[in-house]
């Protein structure tokens, strides 16, 4: 069986971003798991409108893109594994999920516990999450 040929680039551009008080990824916590940790989203204007419905006390998927890590990584922990079977942000398409907790929706801005960000990282998506 033959490789499949390669699919056009994919383009994505931003809805917004988190605003975090993380200015390097080695100063931010690892998966989320600090979850009292506070950031900001804040929509670009022309999304603001998809913000209705979205509540405080849900939990919301955070889609955003790890601009500042290496992408070249095929293996991580020192080589000990495959960038596939971890969720490392280190990998050829440096797309992540956190799952946070929203404290407040205020269009264009979500105030959310449970960051995992870089301060001005590109965010692509806002889900909620399954209850």
């Amino acid at each position: 069986m033959s490789a499949p040929a390669p699919a056009p680039a994919l383009e994505c551009e931003p809805i917004g971003v988190v605003r975090t008080p993380f200015e390097t990824p080695a100063d931010a916590p690892r998966q989320g798991l600090e979850t009292d940790l506070e950031g900001e989203i804040v929509l670009a204007p022309e999304y603001e409108r998809a913000l209705e419905g979205l509540a405080a006390k849900k939990t919301v998927e955070v889609v955003w893109h790890a601009d500042r890590v290496e992408r070249s990584a095929l293996r991580v922990r020192d080589g000990e594994r495959g960038v596939f079977s971890t969720r490392a942000p280190q990998r050829p398409n440096p797309i992540c999920v956190t799952t946070c907790d929203v404290l407040a929706v205020e269009p264009p801005r979500v105030t959310v516990a449970g960051v995992d960000m870089v301060d001005d990282t590109p965010v692509l998506d806002l889900k909620p999450s399954l209850e």
